[in-house]
């Protein structure tokens, strides 16, 4: 495949008019004596070497812009070879000025070859500048002389060829400004006027393009997409790539929600041993010692754990991570809620517990006290103790959801309801049920 591009030539001075093929393909030249570029060498003999390393460097910055696009490497991808020749011209050198006039038709070719695409019927002119800040790829298109005659070249060469362009599509591509800085298109416009009259006229379609950078020629000439080079080992280190993401991602997401494992643990030494030695212990205010005073268990005939009504309720749990350095990543936060059948739910936050561990050692264990006063009520009460690891959970909105819950319920429901919303809502649990007294004399000190 080849990729040829029309290049208008007239000196500002109106002399010199011709028009040549700017022509890139994968043909390789033979080498220079001068051990020039390979990909421009043939075009020294007409004076364009210097612009033909300006048009290699945009093409370069081109395919570049495309490259960082591609989800493996910048190297998974592929562009065609090219090396760029023109046609034979009817002067042997081209002047400075005509010389960077051709920029924009070299730097085309090059480009509809490195990327496959037959740019069809095109015109161009324009002078590529290089950007001069440092990292910038964006390549523009500067103004050129002539441009009136250049057009005027292009209409004498649809006439001539109008028989074999019926049908087809013409794309001219100008920069976007005249030299003395205004709109091309406004400055021109009679003369552009005219082209697209005989083009009209030939049964074609023309496509004036005026472009102030290089990327702005794709929507007529593109896309320009690199396609990905798949090899199986390329397949294969993507694949596993992939993998190793989504075992992360789904390691990360474990981590953030591991389960946290709730156990009640021995008040104080004194209670280690009996039977419920784990459960929460009945206390009492003693004011001479400024401390509270562990009592012992009291049950009522059906073995149901009793508080007598103003006692404390000494609890201690443990919270310990389900899977290993989750809390690293997410603690957990903990919280107490008290249910009964004659009160309305209350859930309280942990920071009203009193920590027994400094820190929390490296494996997430957390260890914490808490002394809850009990009303002078007689009434069945259920003690939970939740945990979550959700940053979002707010008290107060799942009080005041677990109080909508328990509308209209009443006895052993309101017990069972409780239950079954924070374990939905919240997730890991652990409960103590008690009944609450009046009576002293049912539980001795």
């Amino acid at each position: 495949m080849t990729a040829r591009v029309f290049v208008p030539l007239v000196g500002a001075n109106g002399e010199g008019a011709q028009l040549f093929e700017a022509i890139a393909g994968d043909f390789a030249p033979e080498p220079h004596p001068a051990k020039l570029v390979p990909q421009i060498s043939e075009l020294f003999d007409f004076g364009l070497y210097g612009i033909g390393q300006i048009v290699r460097e945009a093409a370069t910055r081109f395919v570049a812009a495309r490259r960082a696009r591609l989800w493996l490497s910048r190297s998974n991808g592929h562009v065609h070879p090219w090396n760029l020749r023109i046609s034979e011209l009817q002067i042997g050198r081209l002047s400075d000025e005509n010389a960077r006039s051709a920029g924009l038709g070299l730097t085309l070719a090059a480009i509809c070859q490195a990327f496959g695409r037959d740019p069809g019927v095109v015109f161009a002119t324009g002078e590529i500048v290089l950007p001069s800040a440092p990292g910038a790829p964006t390549v523009a298109v500067g103004p050129v002389g002539g441009v009136r005659g250049k057009l005027s070249l292009i209409g004498d060469y649809i006439v001539q060829h109008r028989q074999a362009l019926e049908g087809r599509k013409m794309v001219v591509a100008l920069p976007a400004t005249a030299v003395d800085g205004r709109p091309l298109a406004t400055v021109e416009a009679g003369a552009l006027d005219r082209l697209g009259k005989a083009a009209r006229e030939a049964g074609a379609e023309i496509e004036f393009v005026f472009a102030d950078t290089l990327e702005a020629v794709e929507p007529a000439l593109g896309p320009f997409a690199m396609r990905e080079i798949v090899t199986p080992a390329r397949a294969v280190g993507a694949l596993a790539a992939l993998i190793a993401i989504v075992a992360l991602i789904a390691a990360w997401l474990s981590l953030l929600h591991a389960p946290v494992a709730l156990a009640f643990e021995p008040v104080g030494a004194a209670t280690r041993g009996l039977a419920d030695d784990a459960s929460p212990q009945r206390a009492r205010y003693d004011a001479s010692a400024d401390k509270l005073q562990l009592l012992g268990p009291c049950f009522d005939d059906q073995r149901e754990p009793m508080v007598v009504g103003g006692e404390t309720l000494v609890l201690r749990v443990s919270a310990r991570d389900g899977l290993p350095y989750a809390s690293l990543l997410r603690a957990p936060r903990l919280f107490v809620a008290s249910v009964s059948r004659a009160a309305d739910p209350v859930i309280l936050d942990a920071e009203h517990f009193r920590s027994l561990v400094p820190s929390p050692p490296a494996n997430g264990e957390i260890d914490l006290t808490a002394a809850i006063p009990i009303e002078p009520i007689e009434d069945e009460v259920r003690l939970f103790v939740v945990a979550s690891r959700d940053p979002s959970l707010e008290i107060s909105a799942l009080q005041d959801d677990l109080r909508r819950a328990l509308k209209g319920l009443s006895g052993a429901a309101v017990l069972t309801t409780t239950t079954s919303f924070l374990a939905d809502r919240v997730g890991a649990e652990i409960s103590y049920q008690f009944k609450v007294t009046n009576d002293a004399r049912a539980c001795p000190a």
